[in-house]
């Protein structure tokens, strides 16, 4: 069940969805927390500027990547599970 989920391509594309949904929200709502509203210059400051942005980008990817696959895996399993 595991390989046939994973290989599919409907999966894929879920996860590539749910994981840019999760960094566009994770971002916004980071923002927001940290910066106490939209202050872009001072965060193109902090985390473009002196060399964070590999780690600041990486740190997105790898979290959106983690977040798709897991839900992803989750609505096809239960997808599967109900058409039985």
């Amino acid at each position: 069940m595991f390989r046939s989920i994973v290989s599919s391509k409907k999966y894929w594309s879920s996860v590539i969805l749910l994981g840019l949904v999760f960094i566009v929200l994770y971002s916004v709502i980071e923002h927001l927390m940290q910066y106490g509203g939209l202050a872009f210059d001072i965060f193109m400051e902090e985390k473009i500027n002196d060399g964070l942005w590999v780690r600041y980008v990486a740190s997105r990817v790898i979290g959106g990547l983690t977040y798709g696959m897991i839900l992803g895996y989750y609505f096809e399993l239960r997808k599967r599970k109900s058409n039985r």
